[in-house]
């Protein structure tokens, strides 16, 4: 069950005498918000035992741990305080499902995940407390960041050319990160210290100590927790400036490579490698709906009235151009996609409920169908158009590409996004008794 707290860092249960003294000190104030001792000293003992469960050599002193638990508490203070300010909330069935995806990607049977961390000593509410701030992280990075980039269809279709168009093997390594950040328009004097910072790690790195032990206590980026795991990535899936650590051989580090946002370090931990998939040809259709829905509290009387209306819609709808449709949709769909005009993109069967598709398929580009019910409600369904895949064109592979892409560029924004957060704050760090 090694494997559990290799991703998930231990927790303790109760705060020991010796911490009594700081009970009621303070380490940090950010933006007005003060950060306890206590706090920074139970991040410190989950962050000594993390290393010590991820079989992680060296010994760091209890400063360095301390002053990483600091930094890391400070970071996820500035986003919990940013996501108060755009109103986002995590709600409890999301950690419970966030609980359960941890129990099947690492085969833990349905329920069991509670008894191994209570029998490894971790307290299961702040296990849940963790678990939530990471979701919350991830819906503010998302809102914050991912929605704001754009990848354009040129872009999709040159990466297409490069390394999709003539499938062969594809090499996907393992990457770990150790990222020293700058701050916004840094002095030449900032530059040079951070330099020098990063190149004192990687003669470490090239003297055999642990990458991961070094990313842990020292980087900057978000996976610094998680030993710097970036995850796996295949060619064209990193920036530019980053790509060339995709050649180096497992065990290898990379130079130092400057970014806008700072420096890094690449490590090549592991390599897998994945045969081309040849699919089977299919087909897809370009639908627009208006969904109406069926409440199933609702009385045989109400539920009559509510047919009646959507039977008149789709009346309505025959012969009309996609553009009334689209206008319709807006103002009466009751559907995520009501504010693109019921929009459903492309899709091919077995994307939707069975009812849908099966009327669906059926209708030629520029018919309306009548009623259509599912679970979800009453559909009246407009087909745009109909195309005909080949698994290896492009439109087979651009939701794919475009996800990489993103991921790509994520690389760059997200620590800059970061640094951000810390240049326009007011933080204020004090001393603890050690």
């Amino acid at each position: 069950m090694r494997l559990v707290a290799a991703f998930f860092i231990a927790f303790t249960s109760q705060i020991t005498a010796a911490h009594a003294q700081v009970l009621d000190s303070i380490a940090a104030v950010i933006n007005g918000e003060a950060l306890t001792c206590s706090q920074i000293e139970l991040d410190a003992e989950d962050l000594a035992k993390s290393l010590e469960q991820s079989g992680s050599s060296g010994q760091p002193s209890r400063q360095e741990l301390w002053n990483r638990a600091l930094d890391g508490r400070i970071v996820q203070t500035l986003q919990k305080q940013e996501a108060r300010k755009l109103e986002l909330q995590v709600a409890d069935k999301d950690v419970d499902k966030a609980m359960a995806d941890v129990e099947a990607n690492n085969n833990i049977p349905a329920g069991q995940l509670v008894k191994i961390l209570e029998a490894q000593g971790m307290d299961i509410q702040r296990y849940r407390e963790t678990l939530h701030d990471r979701l919350l992280s991830s819906k503010l990075i998302n809102i914050s960041v991912r929605s704001k980039l754009q990848v354009s269809e040129e872009s999709m279709r040159e990466y297409y050319r490069k390394y999709l168009a003539n499938p062969g093997p594809i090499r996907e390594v393992k990457l770990l990160q150790i990222f020293i950040s700058l701050p916004p328009d840094p002095t030449p004097a900032q530059v040079e210290a951070t330099r020098n910072k990063i190149e004192k790690l990687r003669v470490q790195v090239l003297a055999g100590e642990d990458f991961a032990h070094l990313a842990t206590l020292h980087s900057d980026a978000p996976d610094a927790a998680q030993g710097g795991q970036m995850g796996w990535f295949m060619p064209g899936s990193l920036p530019p400036r980053l790509a060339s650590v995709l050649q180096l051989s497992i065990g290898k580090a990379s130079e130092t490579i400057r970014s806008p946002a700072g420096f890094h370090l690449l490590y090549v931990a592991d390599e897998r490698w994945h045969e081309p998939e040849i699919g089977k040809p299919y087909d897809e259709i370009h639908a627009r709906h208006i969904l109406i829905k069926l409440p199933s509290a609702a009385d045989e009387e109400i539920q009559g009235k509510i047919r009646k209306r959507a039977e008149a819609i789709a009346k309505d709808m025959q012969g009309t151009s996609n553009e009334v449709f689209a206008t319709r949709a807006k103002e009466i769909s009751q559907g995520p996609s009501a504010t693109k005009g019921g929009d459903l993109g492309w899709f091919k069967q077995g994307d939707m409920v069975p009812a849908f598709e099966q009327v669906a398929f059926q209708l030629k580009p520029g018919e309306t169908s009548g009623v259509v019910e599912s679970p979800f409600g009453l559909h009246i369904i407009r087909v745009i158009g109909k195309r005909h895949i080949d698994p290896n064109a492009f439109e087979a592979h651009s939701d794919r590409i475009k996800e990489i892409l993103l991921n790509a560029e994520m690389q760059n924004q997200l620590p800059r996004w970061i640094a951000g957060l810390k240049a326009r704050a007011a933080i204020e760090r004090k001393e603890c008794p050690l």
